[in-house]
């Protein structure tokens, strides 16, 4: 969970909470350097929080994983809009939504699979 630290800002003792009672679980790339939480939300996977190094070069691992499991779309909640927007050019990402939060601000992107 340390590795997540930066990653999940002030909803960390919530995210280790939802991991260990199932709600998400801990994706771990197979560059092992990145590590993703993902939720289960109906027929979409929630990618929650992502820390460590490789999501351009992990990304279509992370798709093939939903499509693999059933889902129908994909979400990403980020506070780093540009960092996320690099990493998923030309995949058919959209931002669909922008939350203000106690600090700074949420971006929601989803893509169709």
């Amino acid at each position: 969970m340390q590795v997540l630290k930066p990653a999940l800002f002030l909803a960390k003792g919530t995210i280790k909470s939802e991991i260990k009672q199932g709600v998400s679980s801990l994706y771990v790339a197979d560059n092992n350097k990145l590590y993703v939480v993902l939720r289960p939300e109906l027929d979409e996977l929630v990618v929650v929080a992502v820390a460590g190094h490789g999501l351009y070069h992990s990304r279509l691992e992370i798709i093939n994983f939903a499509i693999q499991h059933g889902f129908h779309s994909m979400r990403f909640h980020t506070r780093e809009p540009e960092l996320l927007e690099r990493a998923l050019m030309g995949l058919g990402f959209k931002l669909i939504e922008v939350r203000r939060q106690l600090i700074g601000r949420d971006f929601i992107y989803r893509l169709d699979l």
